[in-house]
């Protein structure tokens, strides 16, 4: 009966021995939580100010029906809806929306080709309220970049990092206008790099990432947890959510260097 008394004593201290260890790292565990959080909070402050909003205004022409004006030519119903569909042709005008980020005090912004490609107007919205007109610089299809410059001096330019260092598993944020809710903030993890085979083009050296991505984000920075831009939102995988894709800065930088003087 000793001994099980003593066995018993023996398993009642240990088990208060480690009890009070996890009463003691508890604070440490939060200190840890709320030092990542300041991270996020800090990433925000330093470059939101950077991120723009981007309306490409288009302006296209319909028939009354709803098609475009050369739908039918060169088939066998171009007479028949000349004749049926009537009526004069409509001018309607179209908007998209995307995102972009400063790269530059002297108003050079970096977004994407497919956000401005085909535009008659480039609105943006800086962070600050104004709206003002920008004008497109340089696109490069092939790779879905794209230069703006709007005529204001003395903007906040976001910080830029290394591509080439990035690696899988490191905290990655996103900042954009996802479907026009502007200066949105989202956060994930670099799931991988160097996909090809994506995308309209021939480019493949994408970074995947499961930080919220939606229609808007492009365009706009994928961000390491310092806050400096890793790559530029670019696409997302339509089978699939939380699977985002963006182009290296590395790679966007190498393009768009010609164009800036």
């Amino acid at each position: 009966m000793t001994r099980q008394v003593r066995q018993l004593k023996l398993s009642l201290g240990m088990a208060a021995a480690l009890l009070l260890g996890l009463y003691l790292s508890a604070p440490a565990l939060g200190a840890s939580a709320m030092g990542l959080q300041d991270d996020f909070i800090r990433v925000a402050e330093q470059v939101t100010p950077s991120v723009v909003s981007l309306k490409a205004v288009r302006v296209v022409t319909m028939q009354p029906m709803g098609v475009p004006e050369d739908f039918f030519r060169g088939t066998p119903f171009e007479g028949m809806f000349r004749e049926f569909g009537g009526g004069a042709p409509v001018r309607r005008r179209q908007v998209g929306q995307g995102s972009g980020v400063i790269i530059d005090p002297r108003g050079y912004i970096l977004t994407n080709n497919h956000v401005v490609a085909g535009s008659q107007q480039l609105l943006v919205h800086l962070n600050d309220g104004r709206e003002v007109t920008g004008r497109l610089v340089g696109a490069n299809p092939k790779f879905d970049i794209a230069l703006v410059q709007v005529p204001i001096q003395g903007l906040r330019p976001a910080p830029m990092g290394d591509s080439s260092q990035i690696r899988v598993g490191q905290w990655a944020i996103a900042i954009g206008s996802p479907l026009g809710l502007e200066r949105t903030m989202t956060v994930g993890i670099v799931s991988a790099t160097g996909r090809r085979g994506l995308g309209r083009g021939t480019y493949g050296d994408f970074i995947q990432t499961d930080a919220s991505i939606n229609p808007g984000n492009s365009g706009g920075p994928l961000l390491d947890i310092n806050g400096r831009v890793i790559g530029i939102n670019s696409m997302i995988a339509a089978q699939g959510q939380g699977i985002g894709f963006a182009i290296p800065i590395n790679v966007a930088r190498q393009i768009i260097s010609p164009w800036m003087k």
